[in-house]
C-alpha cells in the first residue's frame, strides 16, 4: 500500500507540473526502483516486452489509414453528404455533427483525433446555424467519444491484448453502445434545435444527393470492410489495419483523385509521431502494471473482495468509480495498462464476462475525456469554438449525464455487448 501511495503522489505531482503522462510514469517507476530496489534492467525488460505484441502494429496502422483518409478529401464529402441529406431538418449541422463522428469512428480508433477533425469543420458551421459556440463545442467533444467505441478501437486493442480476449468480439460489442450513445444525441439535438428555433437549411434535390452518395460510397464502405473482413477470419485486426491503409490510398488517389504521393512523407511522418507518444505510454503503463503485480496489489484487492464479500453489481459500481476518477486525470491507455491487470482477476471470479468488462472500462475511460479537471476533448474544442471552458461545461452536462446513464446500461445489462457477438458467431 505504501509503494501504491508512492507512486500516485510522485505521478500526480509530476502532471501537476505539466509533465507528460509518459514521462510523468517513467520517472514514477524510477522512483519505485530506487525505494523498493527493484533491478533496474527489469524497467527496460518490461517496457520492451509491453509493446512487443503483434495486435498492437494494428495501432499505427489505423493512426495512418484515418491521416490518408483527410488527405484524400474522405471526410468532406461524407460531410457533404449528410449535410445535403439531412437540410429539412432543424438545426440540422448538429446532426450532420453527429453522422460525422459516428462515420470517422469507423476508422480512426481515436477519440481525440475525431473531435478535432469534425471540430474544426462543423463547429464554425453550428455557429453559423444559430447554435452557440458552447453547445457545439460539448456536442462535437461528446460525439468524439463515439471513436474508441466502435471498431477499430485503439483503446479496445489495447485492452484486448491486456486481457486475452478476442479483440474482434471487443469490437463488434462495441455497435449496440455505439447506437445507443448516437439515438441519445440525435434526440438532444433535435430537442434543442426545436427549443432554439434553430433554421432549416432546406433539403436538396434527390438527384444531388445521389451524387454525393455515389462519391461518398467507396468511403463509407471502409466499415464495412472491416466488419467483413474481422467476421470472416479473412484478416487478423492487424491485417486489417493495413488494408484499411492500402484501401484509404486507393481511394483518394485513383476516385477521388485528391490524395498526393507528395504529401505521404508528412502524413508517415505525422503518424509516426502519434504512434511513437501512444507506444510510449503503452511501455512505461507496463512497468507501473507489473510493479503493481509483483508488490501484491491484484492479490491484496481480490483477498479484499472475498472478504467483503461483495456482489458483481456492488463490484461494477466499484469498478465504475474507480475508472472515472481514473478517466479524469489519465489517458485511457496508462489507465487502461496499469488498472485492468489488477481488477481483470476479480472480476472474472466474480463471473463477469471480460469482453462485457472491457466495454466498461472503456466506455468509463472515455467519459473522462468531457469532463474536468482533463477533459481533453473539451479542451479540444473549446480552442476551436473559442468559448469560455465554464460556458462549456454547462451546456454539456446535460450530454454527460447521458454518457452516465448509458453506462449504467452497459454495465448491467451485459446482453448490450455479448448479444451482438453471439449472435454473429462470435
Amino acid at each position: 500500500m505504501l509503494m501504491l501511495l508512492t507512486l500516485a503522489l510522485v505521478l500526480f505531482a509530476l502532471m501537476f507540473l505539466a509533465v507528460p503522462i509518459a514521462i510523468s510514469l517513467g520517472i514514477a517507476s524510477l522512483v519505485i526502483v530506487l525505494l523498493w530496489g527493484t533491478p533496474g534492467f527489469v524497467l527496460a525488460q518490461k517496457m520492451l516486452n509491453g509493446i512487443d505484441s503483434f495486435p498492437l502494429l494494428a495501432v499505427p496502422f489505423f493512426i495512418l489509414a484515418a491521416a490518408i483518409m483527410n488527405a484524400g478529401g474522405i471526410t468532406t464529402r461524407i460531410v457533404d453528404l449528410l449535410g445535403s441529406a439531412m437540410g429539412r431538418l432543424r438545426g440540422s449541422s448538429g446532426q450532420v455533427n453527429i453522422g460525422t463522428n459516428l462515420f470517422l469512428a469507423g476508422i480512426s480508433g481515436s477519440s481525440v483525433a475525431d473531435a478535432s477533425a469534425t471540430g474544426a469543420l462543423l463547429i464554425p458551421e453550428m455557429k453559423k446555424e444559430g447554435y452557440s459556440g458552447a453547445f457545439a463545442a460539448a456536442l462535437t467533444a461528446t460525439a468524439a467519444l463515439l471513436g474508441p467505441i466502435l471498431p477499430p478501437s485503439i483503446p479496445l486493442v489495447i485492452y484486448g491484448v491486456i486481457a486475452e480476449v478476442s479483440i474482434v468480439k471487443l469490437f463488434i460489442g462495441g455497435y449496440i453502445p455505439a447506437l445507443m450513445i448516437v439515438a441519445a444525441l440525435v434526440f438532444v439535438v433535435n430537442h434543442h434545435a426545436r427549443k432554439h428555433n434553430l433554421p432549416r437549411r432546406g433539403r436538396q434535390g434527390g438527384a444531388v444527393i445521389w451524387k454525393k452518395f455515389r462519391v461518398s460510397i467507396w468511403a463509407m464502405s471502409m466499415p464495412i470492410l472491416l466488419i467483413i473482413g474481422a467476421r470472416g477470419g479473412y484478416f487478423t485486426i492487424t491485417e486489417i489495419g493495413a488494408v484499411l491503409v492500402v484501401y484509404a490510398i486507393f481511394v483518394g488517389w485513383v476516385i477521388h483523385r485528391e490524395f498526393r504521393w507528395g504529401k505521404l512523407p508528412g502524413i508517415l511522418t505525422e503518424a509516426g509521431m502519434q504512434t511513437a507518444n501512444i507506444m510510449l505510454v503503452v511501455a512505461t503503463s507496463s512497468f507501473v502494471a507489473y510493479l503493481m503485480v509483483v508488490h501484491g496489489v491484484p492479490k491484496d484487492l481480490s483477498r479484499w473482495i472475498q472478504e467483503a464479500q461483495l456482489s458483481p453489481v456492488v463490484f461494477l459500481l466499484l469498478i465504475n468509480v474507480i475508472l472515472l476518477i481514473a478517466g479524469a486525470f489519465l489517458d485511457s491507455t496508462p489507465a487502461t495498462i496499469i488498472i485492468v491487470p489488477i481488477v481483470l482477476p476479480s472480476a472474472i471470479a466474480l463471473g463477469i464476462d471480460p469482453v462485457h468488462f472491457g466495454l466498461v472500462v472503456v466506455i468509463n475511460l472515455m467519459i473522462g475525456l468531457i469532463h474536468p479537471p482533463m477533459g481533453l476533448n473539451l479542451l479540444i474544442t473549446q480552442s476551436i469554438a473559442k468559448e469560455p471552458m465554464g460556458a462549456i461545461l454547462k451546456e454539456g452536462l446535460p450530454l454527460l449525464g447521458i454518457m452516465l446513464i448509458i453506462l449504467m446500461l452497459v454495465t448491467f445489462v451485459p446482453a448490450t455487448v455479448l448479444w451482438l457477438p453471439q449472435v454473429m458467431g462470435l
